[in-house]
């Protein structure tokens, strides 16, 4: 009886030691109409549960840990930087990393659901490169 009780617990204990979901790490590079993105964050929402995200570096990549495998969507934001302050005045702390010129992009990509970024996160290592185009104009008829 002793020894099933064992045996019971240690297989226990390896299979919990064994169900780690297995884990990827996306990078790659952000360009917008053939110019590379130099600032900005980028955010990746596998199966409609799990976000993980990061920050867009000078030379246009990223590299986001921890995602689990499957169907992801993907927003990239880019913020302006504030406004300069008058001489003499602090100016008052705003969160964020700015880029004096940076790279803007159309709002539509910074929302999961109308930016119409898609990847299939399937290895644990994986390059996503993402090539925005800018957004057709409309004519009227």
């Amino acid at each position: 009886m002793r020894f099933l009780i064992l045996a019971l617990a240690c297989t226990s204990i390896t299979a919990v030691g064994c169900s780690r979901e297995v884990r990827s790490t996306v990078r790659g590079k952000v360009d917008y109409d053939g110019q590379t993105l130099n600032s900005g964050y980028i955010l990746f929402q596998v199966n409609y549960l799990v976000t993980e995200g990061a920050e867009i570096a000078s030379d246009g990549s990223y590299v986001v840990d921890g995602l689990p495998f499957g169907s992801a969507v993907v927003s990239i934001t880019v913020d302006e930087p504030p406004p300069p302050t008058p001489e003499g005045i602090t100016p008052t702390a705003i969160p964020g990393t700015y880029e004096e010129n940076p790279v803007l992009i159309p709002r539509k990509y910074d929302s999961l659901e109308t930016s119409g970024i898609t990847v299939e996160v399937a290895m644990p290592e994986q390059t996503f490169d993402i090539h925005l185009a800018k957004p057709e104009k409309s004519r009227r008829k």
